[in-house]
């Protein structure tokens, strides 16, 4: 049940070694682990975890669900004799919430934020031999910290689910040179074949420069190499900024589609003064998006969004597959079942699924995890860990849309009669702050209602007939500010009027089948039997699609979640009808 993989497929080094597997736990719910320096003296009265399993799931080999606000991890590694002479640098995929690291007993970094990766460089703290890692972390049940859909009670309810706490992915080190590539964001021009690539290095250092070489199907089709000159701003001329830019053109270019993904592998070299300071393998994906008028187009051709909303909860490990095959086997369902698309709901989610969104042909809506009631906390969390996740998936081909809010989540005064504006400049400022570091993709402003400035307008209903839905859509085209919906709320905010931007109705259905005692949760009266489930969506699908002006849908939901049984597959991903008359459905048109 080890991970075992390299844990970042889209940016790979070579020289790594995992520190998934056992560590040491210990709850701290008398806070008086910094005061006793746990971080020096070990961890008192702990118990073995697997790790990246969070503590509360079943494969951790805890399954506590306990709230434990306060945690401790402890583990030794040793680095490999070979890596003496290099940078070391310490990974984490994910960390739920604020962590500190301490290395050898002294404090290396930390970070903040539940769903954003980080690295740390614990060069100067390493010995020779066994060295001891410490992290403590803290994560509250308090709605000002995005949490998606973990519940901040004491017991599920609804379509809130078991939290979890601490590492979640996979931890692991790597070797750099005297500088390294931090991140790179690639554009790529469809009609030219330029990808142009912005990089940021961790230091400017003399003689340096930049190889970057791109492959399709293992045969080599361009190279360049650049010198990466010091730059300096009239502001400033103390100490060279560590970014950079450069472009370079793919003869013939094949596009990316989701019915042919075709990816261009990338190795970028890092060299000063001609040897090698950092390699890193990466891939590219050509394509467009963009909307005009009412329809969306990829690559300048009209693509209807046949989408299934996908909460990323997983039997056994709650936010953690147990391995890279289940989530390709997700991906390949999703794909099986007719959908051309998926809405990842209230969470990021482990690296390899948008890998195989990239490779396998599926096309992603990338959503924040939600804050709720609106306060300063809330928004200083929120817009720091969303530049971050935008930065982190920005290169994925297969993310066609950014959404910071759902449902006026974390903006909830909204809902209510106030005079209270705040929430509606923090709804848009998230869409400005997206658009400032991507110009590339549509950013929805607020899923679900209550829509200001938006690239879509996202419409959620839960109605079981399609008869009503097609009534309500019409009340909804008669006046674009009513309440005509099943949730009562206006689509568009007053002062924002329809601009005539494509429409969607991004949730609808979350259809469940009748159990022997009919407690379990989903939307509205159950279906008798499996046959009437299908007849079901069949009506609702077939209703959206009669409305020329819809653009897309995205169905509720890829899988059953904990207490929530509307899914298509159970939660262990048993399937509960043939995807072959699933995909006759949702193909439609």
């Amino acid at each position: 049940m080890l991970r075992k993989e390299y844990p970042r497929p889209d940016f790979v080094r070579q020289q790594w070694q995992t520190l998934n597997g056992s560590w040491f736990l210990s709850f701290d719910d008398d806070n008086c682990g910094l005061q006793e320096e746990w971080y020096r003296t070990g961890l008192p009265e702990s118990q073995d975890i697997l790790v990246p399993f969070a503590y509360q799931s079943e494969t951790s080999g805890i399954h506590d669900e306990t709230d434990h606000e306060i945690v401790w991890y402890q583990r030794a590694f040793t680095v490999p004799p070979e890596w003496n002479g290099q940078r070391v640098l310490l990974n984490f995929g994910a960390v739920d919430y604020a962590c500190s690291v301490w290395v050898n007993g002294r404090l290396a970094g930390g970070n903040t934020g539940g769903y954003t990766s980080f690295h740390l460089d614990i060069t100067k703290f390493l010995t020779s031999g066994e060295n001891q890692l410490v992290l403590r972390v803290v994560d509250e049940p308090i709605t000002s910290q995005p949490r998606g859909k973990q519940r901040a009670r004491k017991e599920n309810f609804g379509c809130w689910y078991t939290p979890i706490t601490g590492i979640w992915q996979s931890v692991w080190l790597e070797t750099v040179g005297s500088s390294y590539i931090d991140h790179i964001k690639m554009e790529t021009d469809i009609y030219t074949g330029t990808v142009d690539v912005a990089f940021w290095l961790d230091q400017w250092q003399e003689e340096l420069s930049l190889e970057c070489t791109v492959f399709f199907h293992g045969e080599q089709v361009s190279r360049t190499e650049v010198p990466i000159q010091r730059w300096e701003t009239g502001f400033s001329d103390v100490k060279s900024r560590r970014n950079g830019s450069f472009a370079i053109t793919i003869p013939h270019v094949k596009l990316w589609t989701p019915e042919q993904p075709h990816l261009y592998d990338v190795q970028l070299r890092l060299k000063r003064d001609g040897a090698v300071q950092d390699e890193v393998q990466t891939y590219v994906g050509v394509r467009k998006i963009h909307a005009d008028g009412a329809k969306v187009y990829l690559n300048d051709r009209p693509v209807y969004m046949r989408m299934v909303l996908d909460q990323g909860y997983w039997p056994g490990g709650i936010y953690t597959p147990k391995s890279i095959e289940e989530i390709a086997e997700d991906v390949q369902r999703t794909k099986d079942m007719g959908f051309n698309g998926a809405r990842k709901h209230q969470k990021f989610e482990d690296p390899y699924y948008y890998y195989y969104c990239d490779t396998m042909g599926l096309l992603n809506w990338c959503e924040m995890p939600s804050a709720y009631i609106y306060d300063e906390d809330v928004s200083l969390n929120m817009t720091y860990e969303w530049q971050r996740l935008v930065q982190r998936h920005y290169n994925h081909p297969s993310v066609m849309a950014w959404v910071p809010l759902n449902e006026s989540w974390g903006v909830d005064q909204l809902k209510t009669v106030s005079k209270d504006r705040r929430p509606i400049h923090h709804m848009l400022t998230l869409y400005h702050l997206t658009k400032s570091l991507d110009t590339t993709r549509l950013v929805v402003g607020n899923d679900g209602w209550q829509q200001a400035t938006t690239d879509i307008i996202a419409i959620h209903d839960y109605t079981q007939d399609p008869a009503d839905l097609t009534r309500r859509y019409n009340a909804f085209k008669a006046d674009r500010f009513s309440k005509a919906f099943s949730h009562n709320l206006e689509i568009l905010m007053e002062g924002f009027p329809y601009e005539g931007q494509p429409i969607m109705v991004t949730e609808f259905g979350g259809i469940k089948v009748k159990d022997a005692d009919d407690t379990s949760w989903g939307y509205g009266e159950s279906a008798q039997d499996i046959d009437d489930m299908v007849r079901r969506i069949k009506g609702l699908v077939d209703a959206i699609l009669a409305e020329d002006e819809i653009s897309g849908y995205c169905y509720t939901q890829l899988t059953d979640v904990q207490q929530e049984v509307n899914g298509l597959m159970t939660m262990d991903r048993q399937l509960k009808v043939e995807p072959s008359v699933l995909a006759a459905v949702f193909r439609g048109r």
